[in-house]
């Protein structure tokens, strides 16, 4: 599925087919996390998150390519904090270096897009290990496995802190502001994090007031409403 955002600062986000094995998204969970929301939620910090993804080592679902400094540029999908959940227990509990989480990567992913959240894994010597309901074996020396990793509390953890994002006052909704340290100053939505120029980007693209709330499971149509009008009004 791709989304083709027309505005002048918009930007293309692309959602990669998926296997999912572990984890599933439901509908009423949040689908799409700024990177603000990802270290809330994950534990990780913004540098560190910034950091493996301009190494390469684990990026967003949804990228902008063209408007990477943008705040809405580079947007999480509910399956990558599963797997940066998991990425932070083997880092910081187990203590496995990025040097081997980056090695068992590029082998997991012959095997699945986004291995950290959908293929059960394990940790022995400070190596990350899979095929757990076979032979449990080391990604990279065969050794056996002896701590397992579980992805479905940490998929329903992460649900739980997700769908705490969706509480908003109800002043809020049908508005937008601007608040000095939230977005860098871009006007968001009211209570959120959601740049208004994301919606307009939706809207400009053909999305209904259903498509986009279903993106964004925390907005009304009140939210979108005032948006829609206000690029009719301009046009």
């Amino acid at each position: 599925m791709t989304f083709s955002l027309t505005n002048s600062t918009c930007l293309q986000l692309i959602r990669q087919p998926r296997e999912i094995r572990v984890v599933q998204t439901e509908s009423n969970v949040l689908a799409a996390f700024s990177i603000d929301h990802a270290a809330r939620i994950t534990g990780l910090s913004k540098a560190r998150l910034t950091r493996w993804d301009n190494l390469g080592f684990f990026s967003p679902e949804y990228i902008g390519d063209d408007d990477r400094g943008k705040p809405y540029a580079r947007v999480y999908s509910f399956v990558d904090l599963v797997g940066l959940r998991t990425l932070k227990i083997l880092a910081d509990n187990y203590r496995v270096p990025l040097r081997e989480l980056r090695k068992a990567a590029s082998e997991l992913k012959k095997r699945s897009k986004r291995p950290w959240s959908e293929i059960p894994l394990a940790v022995v010597k400070k190596k990350v290990v899979f095929e757990l309901a076979t032979q449990p074996r080391n990604v990279t020396d065969g050794q056996l496995i002896v701590k397992a990793i579980p992805l479905a509390p940490i998929a329903e953890d992460i649900r739980r802190k997700a769908n705490l994002l969706r509480t908003r006052d109800e002043s809020h909704i049908g508005k937008t502001e601007k608040r000095k340290y939230i977005q860098h100053n871009t006007e968001v939505i009211s209570g959120t994090r959601i740049p208004v120029a994301a919606i307009e980007s939706f809207i400009n693209a053909g999305y209904s007031v259903k498509q986009i709330v279903e993106e964004y499971p925390s907005l009304t149509k009140h939210d979108i409403e005032p948006i829609r009008r206000r690029l009719q009004t301009a046009a």
